[in-house]
């Protein structure tokens, strides 16, 4: 297929296909060493895959296996690996909550810690693999904080368009898992972490707050977080996380396996053996309004048969009383307002859903503004309702969990 031949659909296909090469299962299986580890905690909503790759690789030497997913992930592909060897009575899988905690991440987080303390003693160890999602998926609130106020501390800093890197220094502190907590329940033990990061620029202890690695954020840092962007919060109890020089630091071993910026060079990697010349942008969490602007001014310039390619985290302040829409959505619609007639941009969550939208993002063209309606446009991104537009008008990319999260992607193309 040339650059003359790129439609929408073979567009999507391809930003599809190269998710699918970097198969999470196989990339952990790849990481790990000959020496199995016969506790495996998986977490995130690329835990199953994950999972599946540790099991591949060590058998019926996996003694305890939990592996915790949002509701409608698909596992059967963990529960037939786990069959074929003859492991999958030593499978614990729980499902929980995404993206604000309830009792069964409550729940999940008591068993992460359960099997984190089994291993104490183990000289063998014990494996963590952490994906995107984590941080909810598994709670275990600090003395003095309820479920209820944890909940409501990550509502209003994920409806506040702060990034996530400062969303999960204030989750570390509230937490008795995350920051490290894994490696304080560990005692003794070695432990090594597998990390599929959805945190584009992040660190390893950056993604689902780090529960298995130590960190280097500060008790004042999560208080000055809170101040700026909670201040109804600012006054909670705070716990003091695992650090780099602690003792529990030297026992931990941690490596990334996938991350937002080797999806962008990937899907690059596949425009240009189609014929166009690419560019990959740097990682960018902008606000979502700078970010629109700048795609719609690189468009104007841009030369038939060329494309930009970029991981992105847009910020995004919600508005009290919002509709069903999500960061990839009303980017999209954003973008939608003055994109260049021969331009196609896609905004793809690649986790498989883009907040509230009902939709894993949108693509668009050039006529998008005048099939939406200068006013029904204008509505949507008013109340964040920007789901049901692209909807509507046959922009929207179908929703389902991919198994993957390593956040947003975006693709900028001018065709030849």
């Amino acid at each position: 297929m040339s650059a003359r031949e790129l439609t929408a659909s073979s567009l999507v296909k391809l930003v599809r296909a190269s998710l699918a090469r970097l198969d999470l299962a196989e990339l952990v299986e790849e990481h790990l060493p000959e020496q199995a580890m016969p506790r495996v905690l998986a977490i995130g909503k690329g835990a199953a895959s994950m999972a599946r790759g540790a099991i591949a690789k060590w058998g019926s030497e996996v003694e305890r296996c939990l592996v915790v997913v949002p509701d409608e992930t698909d596992v059967q592909a963990l529960i037939s690996e786990a069959r074929r060897a003859r492991v999958l009575a030593n499978v614990t899988l729980v499902r929980s909550a995404h993206p604000l905690p309830d009792a069964r991440s409550v729940r999940a987080g008591r068993l992460a810690l359960a099997l984190a303390a089994s291993a104490a003693d183990d000289s063998r160890g014990l494996l963590v693999l952490v994906s995107g999602g984590a941080s909810s998926l598994v709670c275990a609130p600090t003395n003095g904080i309820s479920l209820r106020t944890k909940r409501a501390v990550a509502r209003a800093l994920l409806t506040s368009g702060v990034t996530v890197q400062d969303i999960n220094v204030v989750r570390k502190h509230l937490s008795r898992i995350k920051g490290g907590g894994l490696l304080r329940a560990a005692g003794a033990s070695n432990v090594l972490t597998l990390v599929a990061s959805d945190v584009v620029g992040g660190t390893l202890s950056d993604v689902g707050s780090g529960p298995s690695v130590p960190d280097p954020s500060s008790l004042t840092e999560a208080r000055a977080i809170l101040r700026r962007h909670a201040p109804a919060f600012a006054n909670l109890p705070l716990t003091r996380t695992v650090g780099p020089t602690d003792s529990a630091a030297r026992r931990a071993r941690a490596h990334f396996v996938a991350s937002p910026e080797r999806l962008a060079r990937v899907v690059a990697e596949s425009l240009h053996a189609r014929g166009l010349g690419v560019r990959v942008l740097p990682p960018s969490q902008a606000g979502v309004e700078e970010m629109a602007r700048t795609y719609v001014r690189l468009a104007e310039r841009m030369r038939p048969g060329t494309a930009f390619v970029r991981a992105a985290e847009p910020s995004v302040t919600v508005p009290k009383r919002d509709g069903r829409g999500g960061r990839s959505t009303h980017l999209a619609a954003l973008v939608g307002r003055e994109l260049h007639r021969r331009a196609l941009f896609l905004a793809f969550a690649t986790d498989g859903v883009d907040g509230s939208s009902g939709t894993s993002g949108a693509i668009i063209d050039g006529h998008f503004a005048v099939r939406a309606g200068a006013r029904a446009l204008d509505d949507a991104l008013a109340r964040f309702d920007t789901g049901k537009l692209h909807r509507a008008v046959e922009t929207a990319l179908p929703e389902g969990p991919s198994g993957h999260n390593l956040a947003d992607l975006h693709v900028l193309l001018a065709r030849a």
